[in-house]
């Protein structure tokens, strides 16, 4: 296996050198056409991946190593967001993908009951029964209107 600087590639630039789509050794990656192209012709894309072979750590350990941890955290918070999903499913909270909008006004209360901001509660801190939230969700759906016009025949 050949040793590459990369950083000193990156800096001076560098020119690809493969004949054809296969496996780089500098980058130690399997080109299609398309990207041994944009290898051979397009120098900012030969700077990404550059920086991409670098990331990974491809000829040193060290960075390799850092790089395996990283995908390890990202993993790992994949994960976790998984399980916070879940719990919140089986906590009752649902998307309701399934309550199609009939316009404008009801997309904004899903949107801000998703935040907690409810009739309720907006009652509750203004202090007042009827904040105007319903006849304004009305009047968006009718001016918004999700549904597709009929044409009069």
């Amino acid at each position: 296996m050949e040793n590459y600087d990369y950083k000193e590639m990156s800096r001076d630039g560098y020119e690809c050198q493969c004949e054809g789509a296969g496996h780089c050794p500098l980058l130690h990656k399997d080109m299609t056409e398309h990207l041994h192209h944009l290898c051979k012709t397009n120098e900012p894309y030969r700077k990404r991946f550059l920086e991409n072979a670098m990331k990974r750590g491809v000829h040193d350990y060290e960075s390799k190593k850092e790089y395996t941890n990283l995908i390890i955290q990202k993993s790992d918070l994949n994960n976790l967001a998984d399980a916070a999903i879940k719990e919140m499913e089986g906590a009752g909270i649902k998307l309701d993908e399934n309550e199609r909008s009939a316009g404008l006004g009801d997309t904004i209360e899903k949107v801000l009951s998703k935040f907690g901001i409810t009739q309720e509660k907006i009652e509750k801190i203004a202090g007042a029964q009827g904040c105007g939230c319903g006849k304004r969700k009305q009047w968006f759906n009718k001016i918004f209107s999700y549904k597709k016009e009929q044409a009069d025949e």
